[in-house]
């Protein structure tokens, strides 16, 4: 009798998490990550360490990426390690669009511009936002 072993699977942090995806439109390329709707600290950090992961993967100056923040809620812990990733990942950004910034993310996404000196620009239509990314 032979025996398999399984290894258990990763739990998903949460029902509401949706994990960053590659996504494309007009031949090019760009990760879409997802903020919206996240309300724990646990999701936020595993969302931006997915993020991350994905990007640090790809050459310098070659990701693109779009950030949904509407709704999105967040801690001092979850902020210090958006700041900290965001900072490791600045050499593979190629250009970045945030939309739906209002209120204290709007705040915090200051702080996170001020201390990875990220070039991310800020847009309240998602269609303005793709069009700025897929442009040179």
């Amino acid at each position: 009798m032979s025996t398999v072993q399984a290894y258990p699977m990763a739990e998903p942090v949460s029902i509401s998490y949706t994990p960053p995806t590659w996504k494309h439109r007009m031949n090019v390329e760009y990760i879409e990550i997802d903020f919206s709707g996240l309300h724990t600290e646990e999701e936020v950090i595993q969302c931006v360490s997915d993020a991350a992961e994905m990007g640090l993967q790809r050459y310098d100056k070659t990701v693109r990426a779009l950030v949904y923040a509407k709704g999105m809620k967040t801690s001092p812990k979850a902020m210090r390690t958006i700041k900290k990733l965001g900072k490791t990942v600045q050499p593979k950004l190629k250009k970045s669009a945030l939309v739906g910034s209002v209120g204290i993310v709007s705040l915090l996404m200051k702080i996170y511009v001020s201390y990875t000196g990220s070039k991310i620009k800020f847009f309240t239509d998602r269609e303005a936002a793709i069009k700025y990314l897929i442009n040179d």
